[in-house]
Formats: structure tokens, sequence, C-alpha cells
């Protein structure tokens, strides 16, 4: 006990001693009271219903997969029973032993609670804006997180995550909240907010740190999540809600006999996007073509067409540089095929089991979750084991306990450098630029390239990058809370939780020292690093809740502290004395050794007011403030609020008679912050990083300090119509405007500083849009149940004040980066030159000349010379999702759709791949296969020269696309098997993921990448699942 209090302090212990008695207790508790069972106007059970006590806040249940229940009432209680997709009913218990309930099917439950900050609401009352999605729509997903799930069914929401197991996702919600600050949402989980980093904060070397946190998060173990999404719906929140809040309930057991809940998938995965490479002897053809294209370009004054039309000069020329070719790559034709080389059929298998249930006082929730993917790309594996207990113990008719606990193991090999470094640690990048002619395998079956010219790095081979080298994380995640709620007089109700966060991560990088950037002289590259992340939150909330005529209000008060330490060792060095062990010790010489801690804490106080009159007029107000150390002395304190109202207009007289069932509009307006992604950017301090004199380390000032760094503040602007037309027509239409001001960006300073900039708040961004959901039942009944729904959000972003234009700088590797951040531009817009195509005279590519962005009307083929104008944008314009959801008796069928309009995508690899022979050691894409020659004038491409200094292959808008795609994202066919009295349900189906993809790029999916720039991602993973689950 005293080891386990050193390691998780008090809030630790406390959670597991209150573990304990629940356990106990659920032991102990006896089953007496009032059973019966929750169906439909069909006779079909409702599993999941709930329960809820009227007369005793804190008593709620759930009915089980065959809709039965068990509650410990007594005569003269009043019950509340409701599920999604029904209409509630109350009825008052009497002296009866069984209770029958009758749930009436409806197009929208009004009244369904769904949770919100700190707290529930029904959706009738609620006046902001928000999405709930419930654990039927979350299950349909193959991927690790549940996060894929909300692409398409949630308005508003975006993610981007490509094909890498266990890679990290980018969630925007309404937009891009900041250019510099934190841009990812907040995630709540059970009522605690997460440590949600991916890991880039312990990990040193930058390479194998982006992993999702939220894998560690089993699916199965979800009941809902609410996107919280306007200042309404998250301002309670305060100074981490600029980027909108992601609420996850976990599942609660229910009172009654235990349920047994099993889940079984496994399948194969697939690339859903890829190209076909061109062949050697087209490869051949194309470096022969440059290679004579060089020589007359330097002896014979570039004149092509007297030399194509002189067959003896021309065959003569024609010879050299067949015979150049043969000189390096030889005369036999290898034709290898570097892609299909480093890709695989993969494999996903997951396997899930809970349990579930609770006596008279107690109920409970364990699961236990085993999930093995084998990515499409060799070596990239993902492997989690994940455990969950979620305890609630009613000790009191005024008190009741709980805990919620889970521990995630997973292990992640990423095959690659995960991001977008093009040298000889991304065999992804190697294998589609190194050429046909290029042999996979030496004479003796070895991993080796032949010594060829000018290749990536000394012998790199991405076949031996991959097996040989190791890109490993193994991350362990702690998390939990205990709480205790106390039912109050006078209508008050007290709840306290202290919630425990903690993380351990083990990763390394080796870059072995036979193939890739750690061969040759280094004899091996490794980076290593291990740390820890603990973060403790303490929060309490005193509400107040009363109804009395025609009033309601429900108040709220909390408090809530966050503590978070991070600590770190991360070391690089070369010259491995050891590949089987992969540590510090095994490094022979040492470039660094780090080691750093870095904590950071809030403080919180804040509140909340609701007020109903008839069920048809609603009020609402929210006020927090936070105090921050990642702030100046002179800005450490935010104040953050919100506004809000609705009016339910179906409730009035003039529209009883309508076919009008329901109609609402509502309102709001209010402020969120945003954070650094620095724990100590507002304070000076020295460093040692890279200053030493005579072989001796010094210190030199590391930043200075800025004691007025305060919040990005956004505020939120709201306005929605929510609408119901008979039983049939779900309609809501939201417009909103979000002005985010006090950018955190990098500032010109004097260099009489000793600084060229200092992070400061100095910007705005604007973000306003139209979120329209559009929901048809045409069948709904017992027997025949079918859903249509159509989702769309219209996005403009603007980047309306900055210090100074952040433009994009050149880049030997990759030529110049191709994103402007600009005043009266989107984020993430392209600036480019303007190709206008290919020269009839000379071959030449040829540009629009342009001045501040404008065209002169002069054409210009010297790149230099043509400037830069912005051309679009990465972000969707237009996004959203299109739904089927059917079943007929005991097959269902859902498919679900997403698409996106108005975005521009640009192809960054068309650098090396699409260069007009600027590469003729790499090999090229289809597109070079139609190069000018005197002979064909009307050529798609320019003429192609070995060593092209033309700069035809940097940025210009001949790379950029239209980044509209409409992709098949799910598609799922069920059977319900009949049941028996030891089967209480099971269910078999197929399932596929990211089926299909209609879009003008060739091999890039516009859901994977965030900054619209293709250079070298992980393709996105095409699924086939084969499922079955059952419950006894």
């Amino acid at each position: 006990m005293q080891a386990f209090y050193k390691r998780y302090g008090a809030t630790g212990t406390i959670m597991m001693l209150v573990t304990l008695f629940l356990i106990r207790n659920t032991a102990l508790a006896q089953q007496t009271g009032l059973r019966g069972v929750v169906q439909d106007n069909g006779g079909i059970p409702i599993g999941g219903a709930t329960i809820q006590s009227k007369n005793n806040p804190l008593a709620s249940w759930q009915t089980d997969a065959q809709g039965r229940y068990f509650i410990p009432s007594k005569p003269g209680e009043t019950l509340l029973v409701s599920s999604l997709g029904y209409k509630s009913q109350e009825f008052t218990v009497d002296d009866q032993e069984f209770m029958r309930v009758i749930l009436y099917q409806q197009a929208n439950q009004l009244d369904e609670l769904v949770i919100t900050a700190y707290g529930a609401s029904s959706r009738r009352a609620f006046t902001g804006s928000m999405q709930h999605l419930r654990s039927e729509a979350l299950s349909k997903t193959a991927a690790a997180s549940f996060e894929t799930a909300l692409q398409g069914n949630a308005s508003g929401v975006n993610i981007y995550t490509t094909g890498q197991p266990g890679g990290a996702s980018n969630v925007q919600i309404r937009g891009v909240g900041s250019i510099s600050g934190l841009r990812e949402p907040l995630y709540v989980l059970d009522g605690i907010v997460m440590n949600a980093d991916n890991n880039s904060r312990i990990g040193g070397n930058g390479a194998v740190t982006n992993v999702n946190p939220l894998v560690s998060i089993n699916p199965a173990d979800i009941e809902s999540v609410t996107v919280l999404k306007d200042a309404a719906a998250a301002s309670l929140y305060g100074s981490r809600a600029g980027n909108g809040v992601i609420v996850i309930t976990t599942k609660q057991g229910q009172r009654g006999e235990t349920q047994l809940d099993f889940t079984a998938q496994t399948g194969v995965l697939s690339n859903l996007t890829g190209e076909k490479t061109i062949t050697n002897e087209a490869f051949k053809d194309l470096w022969e073509m440059g290679q004579l294209n060089s020589y007359i370009q330097n002896e014979q004054n570039a004149e092509y067409f007297r030399v194509y039309n002189d067959p003896a000069l021309y065959g003569q020329y024609q010879a050299k540089a067949q015979k150049d070719y043969r000189a390096v790559y030889g005369s036999e034709l290898v034709n290898s095929d570097w892609l299909d080389a480093i890709y695989r059929t993969g494999v996903n298998q997951r396997y899930s089991m809970s349990a579930s249930g609770g006596g008279e006082f107690s109920k409970f929730y364990l699961s236990g979750d085993y999930l093995n993917q084998k990515g499409t790309l060799i070596r990239a594996d993902l492997d989690r084991k994940s455990a969950r207990l979620n305890l609630q113990n009613q000790a009191k008719t005024w008190l009741s306990i709980g805990a919620n606990l889970s521990v995630a193991s997973s292990k992640r090999n990423s095959g690659q450098y995960d991001g977008d470094y093009v040298g000889g640690l991304n065999p992804l990048y190697m294998a589609r630029v190194l050429p046909q002619a290029a042999p996979i395998w030496d004479e003796n079956g070895y991993m080796g390239i032949a010594d060829l010219p000018n290749q990536i790095e000394k012998n790199a081979n991405p076949i031996g990058v991959i097996q040989v080298g190791e890109y490993l994380n193994k991350d362990v995640r702690l998390r939990g809370n205990a709480f205790l709620e106390l039912a109050l007089p006078y209508d008050f109700t007290f709840k306290s939780t202290f919630g425990l966060d903690h993380q351990s991560l083990d990763e390394s990088l080796y870059d072995n020292k036979e193939f890739g950037a750690g061969g040759g002289e280094w004899n091996g590259v490794l980076y290593v690093a291990q740390g820890q992340v603990l973060q403790t939150t303490s929060s309490s909330q005193l509400v107040y809740k009363k109804h009395f005529a025609a009033h309601q209000i429900d108040a709220l008060l909390g408090f809530e502290s966050q503590q978070s330490n991070m600590k770190s060792i991360n070391n690089s060095g070369y010259d491995i004395l050891d590949s089987e062990l992969l540590s510090s010790s095994s490094i022979g010489t040492l470039w660094s050794w780090n080691g750093k801690s870095e904590d950071y804490s809030l403080l919180s106080y804040f509140s909340r007011v609701n007020y109903a009159l008839k069920d048809t007029y609603y009020l609402s107000a929210s006020l927090r403030k936070d105090g921050s150390s990642r702030f100046g002395v002179n800005s450490r304190w935010g104040t953050f609020w919100s506004v809000s109202g609705g009016w339910v207009l179906s409730q009035e007289p003039f529209l009883v008679d309508s076919p009008i069932s329901f109609l609402k509009i509502r309102g709001s307006y209010g402020t969120n912050g945003n954070l650094p992604s620095e724990y100590y950017a507002s304070l000076a301090f020295f460093t040692t990083a890279g200053k030493s004199y005579a072989q001796q380390s010094g210190l030199s000032y590391g930043q200075i300090a800025n004691p007025d760094l305060s919040w990005e503040l956004s505020r939120n602007g709201n306005i929605g119509v929510d609408m119901r037309i008979g039983e049939k027509i779900d309609f809501t239409a939201e417009y909103y405007h979000k002005t985010t001001d006090d950018l955190l960006l990098n500032v010109p300073v004097s260099l009489t500083t000793g600084f060229s900039n200092q992070l400061r708040n100095y910007g705005q961004m604007v973000n306003q849009g139209w979120e329209l959901s559009l929901r048809y039942s045409p069948f709904n009944t017992p027997d025949l149940h079918w859903n249509v729904g159509v989702r769309a959000a219209l996005l403009s972003n603007e980047i309306t004040k900055l210090s100074a234009d952040i433009i994009p700088t050149y880049d030997a590797a990759n030529g110049q980066n191709p994103i402007i951040t600009k005043v009266g531009e989107s984020f993430n817009s392209f600036y480019l030159r303007e190709y206008a195509g290919v020269s009839d005279k000379n071959g030449l590519a040829e540009y629009y000349v342009l001045e501040e962005g404008k065209r002169t009307g002069a054409i210009t083929t010297d790149a230099q010379q043509a400037g830069f104008g912005v051309f679009g944008s990465a972000l969707q314009k237009v996004h959203g999702g299109i739904s089927s959801d059917f079943r007929y008796k005991k097959w269902d069928i859902s498919v679900l759709f997403t698409y996106g309009i108005g975005a521009k995508a640009y192809d960054r690899t068309a650098f090396k791949r699409d260069d007009d022979g600027f590469y003729p050691q790499f090999t090229s894409t289809q597109a070079q296969l139609d190069p000018w020659t005197p002979f064909n004038a009307n050529a798609s491409v320019p003429i192609r020269i070995n060593g092209n200094s033309s700069f035809s292959n940097d940025v210009s808008t001949r790379h950029l696309h239209s980044g509209d795609y409409l992709k098949l994202r799910n598609l799922r066919i069920g059977y319900n098997i009949p049941t028996n009295r030891y089967l209480r349900a099971a269910k078999i189906y197929v399932q596929g993921d990211n089926l299909l993809l209609w879009t003008e790029l060739n091999d890039y999916d516009p859901e994977a990448v965030v900054s619209g720039v293709n250079l070298f991602q992980t393709p996105t993973a095409r699924s086939f699942m084969l499922g079955i689950q059952f419950s006894i």
C-alpha cells in the first residue's frame, strides 16, 4: 500500500479503496423489488432502456438485452422510462411484483437525456449546439479508436486519419481554431478531462511519437459520445473549449441478472488508394530520352527541332544515351515493383467480452478487449489489450458512490518514420521513387541495392529499412475516477470526483547499419525515449433542481483543479553496439542526452443556471473562471461565459393543429479559450542545447519572458432551428459565427533582444458557416424500419489579422512549401505559381506572370520570374455524410457515404516523381509518359531533360488538384439470430470500411491529411470484416 501511495498519490489510493468497497457491496447486494420488461408496441424487447426515479435523482436503472429490469423501488414511487427513438412513459409503482411497460416509437426522442458539460439535458431543453451518438453508431467501424465513427455522422466534424495502425487522427469541429496553438478538441471521459497528448511531449526524436491517445479507449465500452460545438454547450469548459469538446460516456451495469456479451471480428485490409507504377521499359525510355535531350541542350544549344529532324545526329545522341543507361543500370531489364514489395494484405482481429449486472444497491460493468491489427505496410502493427471496471453503489438512500477504472497496453510498430520526411528513414518515400531498374534482391538473395549513382542513401532499401530497423512505441495508460454523490435537503445534490490519468511510454527508432540513413559511416543510428505523465483532477459540484408549477430551475456551482506532471529521458547516437538490445547502453557514440520534467496546473470555478417555463421557454447562462500556469503573471486568469435561449413554438396555440409536431428556435452567444501547446511559453529560461565552446557545454538564453501572454479567445454566436414534421421527418439548421482573437503567433521583435521573434497574442481568425441535417423515416413498424439521413456543413474560414504574412520557404529536399498563412485568406491556403501549360516551341513549362497574385497578361518560361498567388485552400467548403439504416424483420443493412466539396489538394511528391528529369535516378508517375518532343508538340508535360534545372517540378498549379470526393465509408449487413432461453441476443454481420473512393486524385485520400499536401503518407486502409455478437 505504501508503494502504491508513493506512485499514484492520494487520488489513486482513494480510488483503489473505493473500488474495493464497491466490489464488496456488489457481492453483498440482494435482489428485492419490482421486476418487469420494457417492450415496443410490437412486443419486441427494448434493451438499454433507462428507468429514472423522479423521487430520487440518484436512482436510475437500465434494461438488459431482453428488455428486462429489476428495481428496488417502493409503492408510490414515480418512474420515467425512456429509450432512444421512443416516447417516454411515466408510471407510479403500486403493490405489483411485475410490470410490463410499452414504449411507442417516434422519429425523434426529444426527452432523451444526453450527456453534456458537467451534467445531462433533454434534447427539448438544450439550447446549445451538440451532436449525440450512441454506441450503435460507434460500433459500425473497424478502426482501433472511436472518433472515426464521427465522420459523416456528426455535422460540422471533420476527421483526418491515414492507414497507419494506431496513428493519430486530426479532428476539426467547425473549422480551424488556431494557427500555432492547440487545434484538437477537448476530450472528457466520464466527467474527467483526458490527457490527450499524442506523446510528442515525451518523445525526443519526433519520429514515432504521433500515437493516437484515443486508441487506449475500447470502442465497445462507450455508451455515447456528445460533441459540444458552440459556446452554450462548451463554455463551461472555459479555457480549453475553443476547438470544441467531445464528451465520452462509458457503459454502466444494470441491476438484475448478470449479462454476458461477446463480440468477435476478423477481416483483411488493403490499400484504398494507390498508383500504378511505370514499367522498367518505360523508365528506360524516359531516362534515355532525358539523357538525349540533355546532350542536345548542352552541346547543340537546345536546338531540338534540328537534331530530331537529322537522323544521323539524332542517332548519334541516342546511341550515347543508351550506352549511358547500360553503364548505370546494366543491359538486363530488371522490373522491380517496390510498392508491391513493401505492402501486404493486412489482418484485423478484435475480441471483446463484457459482464454487467447488479443487485438491489450495486451494479457493475466489467470488460476486456484484445485488438491485433497488421497494417498494409509490412511490420506496421498495433497490438492492444484493455480492461475496464465500472462500479456504482447506492450506499444509502442519500448517498451514491462509484468508480470507473480502465487500463490499456498498446504496442505499435509504425514500420516507418511517422511523418512527411522524405529521406532514408521513410520506406514509403523510397519505394515510390526508386527505379524499377534497381534490384530488390541481389544474386545471393540479400537485400541490397547495386552501387547506383545518386541514390537516396547508401544501400537504401525500403525492405531492409523496415525489416531490420525498428519504429516501436509501447504505451500503458491507467485511467480512473472515484466519485460520491449526496442527495441533500431542499433539492440540492453534491457530487465530488477524483480522477487519475497515468501514462508510461517507451519508444525507440533504430535506423539500422545495413540499409538506409543509418548505414555507412554511422554504423546504425538509435533514438530512445522513456517517460511518464501523471494527471490528476479534483472536481466538486453543487446542484440545485426545483420543479414548481410551470417553472423548472437547474443551477450548478463547481470547483475543479488539475495538475499534470511529465518526466522523460531521451537519448540519441550512432555506432550501435548491439542491435538486439535497443537501449541507451547500446549507443557507442552519443549525440545527445536529454532529460526534462514539466508541470502544469489549472484551477477553475464555474457555474450554470438553466430555467424553463411551461416546457416552452428556455434560458441558460454559464460562467467559468480559469487560472493556468501556462500564462504570464499578468494574464494568468481568464473569464469565459455564455448565454442562450430556446422557444418551442410547437407548444403555442397557433401551431397545435399544424403538421409540424415539433418546432424550436434557439440561439446562443459566449466565449471560449484556447491554450498554447507549450507549458512554459511565457517564461524566460536558459538552455544548453547546441551551446558549446572548446568542447565544453555552455548556457545561453533559450527564451525571453512574456508576462502578458494570455489565452486565445473565441467569441461564438449560434442560432438554430429544430423541426419535426409528423413522425417521419426531422430537420435541423444552424448558423454559427466564431471570431478568435489574440491568436498565439511568433511576432518579430528587435534583434537587440537576441531573438528574431517571440510568442505573443496577435492575430485574428473567423470561422462561420451553416450546418444542416435531415432525417426521413418512411417506414417505422416492428417488422420494417428505414431511416435516411443527409448531413451537410458549409464552412468559411478567413485569417483577418496577423503581425505579418507567414510566407513559405524553399526546401532543397522537397521544393517550396506550398502553404501560406496570409491575411484575407483561409488557413492552409496554397501559395503557388500559375501554370500555363507546355510551350509548343521548346517544350518548357510556361507560367502566367503574377504581380500581387494577379495576372499581368504576360507568360514566361522562367519559373523564378513567374510570381506567386493564392489558389484555394485545403479546407473543405462543404462536407458531410449520407446514411441509410434499413431493417426488415431479422435482417438489417446500413450504408454511410461521406463527401467533401471545395477543397484543393497539392501533390508534393511530384517534386521527385513528376519532375521532368530533375531527378533522373528516380522513377516517374504515369503523367511523365507523355513528354514534349518536336514530334509531340501537344504533349501534356514539359520536355524531359536529365538534370533539368528549369524548376518545372517546383510548386505551381500544375500539381494542384480538386480535393472533391465521395467515399463509401461503411457498408454493413447483419442478421439477428433467433434467441432462446439460453441466448438473449445474437447477431452475425459482414461489413466493409473505406470501400470506394471517387476523386480526381490518383493515389491520395482527401480524408487522410489535414494539410491537403500529399507527401508519402501511409495510404488509407480498406477493410472487409466478419463479426459475431451474442449475449447470454
